[in-house]
């Protein structure tokens, strides 16, 4: 059974990360890959501002994440359908892309230096993602 993995747009093009991050190092991409569209630059631009989940976990958001996901989807469940095995491959500390670790705090306001930290869990993007693959029955894997 060939594994498709399914992974964070970022990952492959660090163009589209945060101005001022340090770019993610590059996974083992061995095999069959998906690259999932990035929300973040799509819905917030190039100059966005750092966020975190909490932030992001807006009905809005989470609709335009359901919305770009769907093609992605169905390519998804047509290959599982076909026997593959799926792998999802998020970033460590993403309010958006986490798999396995997500941000949380910063209270909005005034812009300012503001702090946050990293706390077990998904990101909101890979939260609509697992939970539309759960819809579809698609058995998968996660990986940060």
């Amino acid at each position: 059974m060939q594994e498709i993995q399914v992974i964070a747009h970022c990952l492959i093009n660090p163009d589209v990360q945060l101005k001022g991050l340090k770019s993610h190092s590059r996974p083992d991409l061995t095999g069959s890959i998906i690259q999932l569209p990035c929300p973040e630059i799509i819905y917030l631009g190039p100059k966005r501002w750092e966020i975190t989940s909490e932030q992001l976990d807006i009905p809005n958001y989470r609709r335009f994440c359901r919305r770009i996901l769907q093609p992605a989807a169905d390519t998804i469940q047509m290959l599982y359908e076909a026997g593959h095995s799926i792998r999802l491959v998020g970033v460590k500390g993403s309010p958006s892309c986490g798999t396995l670790t997500t941000s949380v705090g910063m209270e909005g306001g005034r812009l300012c230096e503001a702090g946050h930290s990293h706390i077990q869990g998904q990101g909101i993007f890979f939260q609509e993602i697992i939970r539309e693959l759960e819809n579809r029955n698609i058995e998968f894997n996660v990986d940060e």
